[in-house]
């Protein structure tokens, strides 16, 4: 097995950056509706409740460019079987 380390470039990081923004703001269109929203919302509750760092606490204050330049990752259907389904507590 051999691995192969790429050094960081941070105008490419950029780049790479922009580019995403730009393909999610064509997948979610502005305003975002009310039932978009609320499932970023609800996705990063989950999450900020988890512990993930990349949920800042100020999230609900988002406005909807915000919240689809930031968070609408969490929409991805790769984590959908994680977030996808109601999340209930047990204790």
């Amino acid at each position: 097995m051999q691995l192969t380390v790429k050094e960081y470039d941070p105008i490419e990081a950029k780049k790479e950056r922009e580019l995403e923004i730009k393909r999610r703001r064509k997948q979610y269109k502005l305003p975002l509706s009310s039932e978009i929203r609320e499932e970023i919302l609800r996705r990063c509750e989950i999450l900020r409740y988890e512990g993930d760092a990349s949920i800042m606490s100020n999230y609900y204050e988002s406005t909807d460019q915000e919240l689809v330049d930031d968070y609408s990752w969490v929409l991805d259907s790769e984590h959908d079987d994680h977030l996808g389904k109601p999340y209930t507590i047990t204790i």
